[in-house]
């Protein structure tokens, strides 16, 4: 994969709705993979406005959204028995290991998934 793509999570996405400036810095101009779990994760949060729903799916449709296929199915499996983290975590980092990107993120307990380049941010 090209260095310019990155996979991003849930975390990232809101701050940038959020208004978060370093976020939009960071990610822009690259190519970003969003897991579908970070997805439904946005589009299913409670009170979002029919604006910030559009707003969002104009977003994600310009991001790769990635589905659970075999293999990140498998990888979720293992990194579930080995660290203990939330199912969602687990597969969104599983997502970035298997397309070897590194995975932009605000949660610091993606740090615990060894096999992971997680980036995180603190802002």
């Amino acid at each position: 994969m090209s260095g310019d793509s990155i996979v991003i999570d849930t975390s990232l996405i809101i701050n940038l709705f959020n208004g978060v400036d370093e976020v939009h810095q960071l990610i822009d101009g690259r190519n970003l993979f969003v897991s579908i779990i970070s997805e439904i994760e946005v589009l299913s949060f409670p009170g979002l406005s029919i604006t910030d729903n559009d707003l969002l799916r104009d977003f994600l449709s310009k991001c790769h959204i990635v589905d659970i296929e075999p293999a990140i199915k498998e990888l979720t499996i293992k990194l579930r028995s080995q660290t203990k983290i939330k199912l969602p975590d687990a597969v969104i980092a599983a997502t970035a290991i298997y397309y070897d990107l590194p995975l932009f993120t605000m949660d610091k307990g993606f740090k615990r998934v060894a096999d992971l380049q997680a980036v995180i941010l603190a802002v």
